[in-house]
């Protein structure tokens, strides 16, 4: 049973696991909003709060937990989620419900670092891209069945059991992983903080890490206001909404596997035409709101570009640390979700700007701006790629 296959299931169900819970808040956010008597921009607000609670506290709990084993590590962060999200199910007014997601937060980035530092470990060297790439699809999965479930569960009932179903799957998640996972991994004996912390002094890491900043940016400032891009502008019922919040993490999906065929084909290089078609179809919704039929397909489209980077981003950090800084693997593993939150905590909050200043219908508009600044970091990225390569192979051939 602890094949590399149940094995390979297991880290794809932690990530999708993670994902129903980080995205739930999308899909809920209008029911919410009236149970609280919120406004909807100030409900947004906990999409900001989680990413930016994410990116903070991961780095500092993947070095505490580089002292242990990952498999102890994940049993004790997994009890802490679990915890945090009972206190999302119980909450009775709006503070509670920021602190519960707080509690959440807190603990996902460093569980997803684990997953992949196991997958790192656990996958062949040729197959270590397709691991990255399926354990992202985890959370591209969870917008397919996790988001749209949740979603209907809350406007068939209350958003509260959206969050018991969550806690169900946990449980189950916890303990598979208990069954499946190795026992025995660690980071380097004698590897400290400080040794770990090296890896960001690189400049391919420095530069590197702004790119999912501004790419998540991009995409959440969008995605956070999704659900009622649907409902209040596009005029789509409850139930209507679930469909397509499934039909997008379909796209996601393949949006995920088409990043991790990049990932293997010098991604990076093709990323930046990519972007070049966001930032079209970013301008192009405003004046296509007025007809469904043209807003789905831009909306389709962007969603099927928005996972594409990912994989590329987390094997250029990982290579980066496998040339000079192997001790600071799991500080690698955690450098995308990190920053990606980062950049979520950033887009949603400009979102909620945004949407309280000029309107739903205005949201293209600002994804446009950060996806422009995503494709500068890129193109900068690149070039300091390319000059690295070509020292490398200088110094190689004087060594000869």
């Amino acid at each position: 049973m602890k094949s590399f296959k149940f094995r390979f299931v297991v880290l794809v169900l932690i990530a999708f696991t993670l994902g129903c819970s980080e995205f739930l808040i999308s899909g809920i956010i209008g029911n919410i909003s009236k149970d609280f008597n919120q406004p909807l921009a100030t409900v947004g607000l906990l999409v900001t709060i989680f990413a930016f609670v994410y990116a903070i506290f991961t780095p500092i709990v993947t070095l505490i937990i580089g002292k242990y084993k990952y498999y102890y590590s994940f049993i004790v962060l997994m009890l802490i989620y679990i915890i945090g999200n009972i206190m999302s199910a119980l909450a009775f007014n709006y503070v509670i419900l920021v602190i519960s997601r707080i509690i959440t937060a807190g603990v996902s980035g460093a569980m997803l670092s684990v997953a992949l530092t196991f997958g790192n470990a656990i996958a062949p060297p040729k197959k270590r891209a397709f691991m990255v790439s399926w354990i992202f699809s985890g959370f591209s999965i969870a917008t397919v069945a996790g988001l749209p479930m949740g979603t209907y569960i809350a406007h068939i009932a209350n958003w509260h059991y959206s969050f018991w179903a969550v806690i169900l799957l946990s449980i189950t998640t916890l303990l598979l992983g208990v069954f499946a996972l190795p026992k025995d991994l660690r980071a380097q004996v004698g590897d400290t903080s400080a040794n770990q912390l090296d890896l960001m002094k690189d400049p391919l890491i420095i530069v590197g890490v702004l790119l999912p900043v501004f790419n998540a940016a991009s995409s959440n400032l969008f995605n956070t206001f999704l659900a009622p891009l649907f409902t209040d502008i596009l005029k789509f019922s409850a139930t209507e909404l679930s469909l397509l919040l499934s039909l997008i993490g379909i796209l996601s999906i393949i949006s995920s596997q088409i990043a991790g065929w990049l990932a293997n084909h010098e991604g990076l290089k093709k990323i930046p035409l990519i972007f070049v078609l966001q930032f079209l179809l970013f301008i192009s919704i405003y004046f296509a709101l007025g007809n469904v039929l043209s807003s789905l397909a831009i909306i389709f489209i962007l969603e099927l570009t928005f996972n594409m980077v990912g994989s590329s981003m987390q094997i250029h950090f990982f290579d980066v640390a496998e040339r000079s800084y192997p001790q600071s693997m799991v500080l690698a593993s955690s450098l995308n979700p990190v920053f990606f939150n980062l950049g979520i905590s950033l887009g949603s909050g400009t979102g909620s700007w945004v949407v309280s200043k000029y309107g739903l219908n205005s949201i293209g508009f600002g994804s446009a701006v950060y996806v422009v600044i995503a494709l500068v970091v890129l193109l900068i990225l690149n070039k300091m790629i390319g000059a690295s390569k070509n020292e490398t192979k200088l110094s190689n051939k004087n060594f000869e």
